[in-house]
């Protein structure tokens, strides 16, 4: 490849100038505002070794903004669920357009990134208050992404998200997850016994199913005779919306065992929910849900949480959320000794190792009981007279 470069002087800064040719074509390139001749030079010859490597590439007046927009838009077409794009384009907006948006795309370091997340950290949350390092390191997430596909595509030389500082793993880690005790979980369903979604709760308790695969659930999906539940699709918020979905990944869409207990209340809610349903006649929206409204219609998530907060709020027991009931569920399971592997399907985890990861803490108290079986241990075996010394 035919190259020509110069270096000049532009006031008080230097530019360089390169032109070549490619599939017969003239093009050229040049770049200004280099303190020095020697910085101009080595920037100039840094391009020239691009070309020929063919890891050249154009400049652009892309900024991140522009590039972002256009990011966001192509994820749905690569198989991104809305509630994952939905957050995505929540960061970007609520913290990254404002601060590096108007760069141009190939101008942002890993400098400027580093900026990005101490801001964030001192002072990025509402009424400038600051923000949990585990949305800081979220934000980066989402930049590494953009950014490496940036990179792959061809706008970038390089990802500069792979340089930069974000918090780190264990400081972004979420505050240790909240479990009712066996007995604050049967205080709780018994209070509840009489709310209109008593049912919900239980199922949720017992099963360890996630808020939107219960809003989702439909009654095809469940063998009452079999006490089974096959959980395929979900129903979870995209911007306050209801959208339904499917199951979190592959491991996620699984089939979910009932104990009799709480197969026999999910048999009374459907009898309960046909006898409403005569009642209510033509202004039945029938969509099969196992859980609905009182006209049929799907329940919203976000209501089924604030129902239960009001609920737990009311039983004066420790404050939970909705979420924390699956959390509860497969500890209660690990401290009965069930086998970690079918703890960890139950749930629709990844691997094993996950669930164990996740939920390697024990009850209040259970430490006690180790504690005093391991000495039984040493009551119960055959002593030996050590000689003496």
């Amino acid at each position: 490849m035919s190259t020509q470069g110069s270096v000049y002087r532009r006031g008080k800064t230097w530019t360089w100038h390169l032109s070549w040719k490619e599939g017969g074509q003239q093009k050229q390139e040049k770049k200004g505002g280099f303190p020095t001749k020697p910085k101009a030079q080595a920037a100039l010859a840094e391009k020239i070794e691009s070309l020929r490597t063919g890891s050249y590439v154009p400049t652009s007046q892309l900024t991140v903004g522009g590039y972002l927009d256009t990011w966001l838009d192509s994820l749905a077409v690569t198989g991104h669920k809305p509630t994952t794009i939905a957050a995505y384009r929540e960061k970007v907006r609520s913290y990254v357009r404002h601060s590096i948006g108007d760069l141009k795309l190939q101008e942002v370091t890993a400098l400027h990134l580093d900026h990005l997340y101490e801001k964030l950290r001192t002072g990025g949350g509402k009424d400038g208050r600051p923000l949990a390092p585990a949305t800081v390191r979220y934000v980066h997430a989402v930049l590494s992404k953009a950014l490496g596909d940036a990179e792959r595509e061809g706008l970038l030389k390089r990802n500069p998200a792979r340089l930069a500082s974000p918090p780190s793993f264990s400081s972004a880690r979420s505050p240790e997850m909240k479990v009712w005790a066996p007995e604050e979980l049967a205080a709780f369903l018994e209070q509840t016994a009489d709310h209109h979604l008593s049912a919900l709760f239980r199922l949720a308790a017992l099963t360890g199913m996630r808020r939107g695969e219960i809003c989702g659930l439909r009654w095809d999906a469940v063998d009452l005779d079999a006490a089974t539940i096959q959980v395929t699709r979900t129903l979870t918020p995209v911007n306050g919306v209801p959208v339904w979905g499917e199951p979190k990944t592959r491991r996620s869409r699984r089939t979910v065992e009932i104990d009799p207990d709480t197969m026999r209340t999910l048999r009374a809610h459907r009898r309960e929910q046909l006898e409403l349903r005569v009642l209510v006649g033509s202004g039945w929206h029938d969509q099969n849900m196992v859980f609905c409204a009182p006209d049929g219609r799907p329940l919203h998530p976000d209501n089924v949480g604030s129902w239960f907060a009001r609920a737990v709020a009311k039983s004066g027991l420790t404050r939970i959320r909705f979420h924390d009931l699956r959390h509860t569920h497969p500890t209660h399971l690990l401290a009965a000794g069930v086998n970690p592997r079918i703890v960890s399907e139950r749930l629709g985890h990844s691997s094993v190792a996950f669930t164990l990861d996740t939920y390697g803490h024990v009850l209040p108290g259970q430490g006690a009981e180790a504690a005093a079986l391991a000495a039984g241990l040493l009551g119960s075996a055959p002593t030996k007279r050590l000689p003496n010394r």
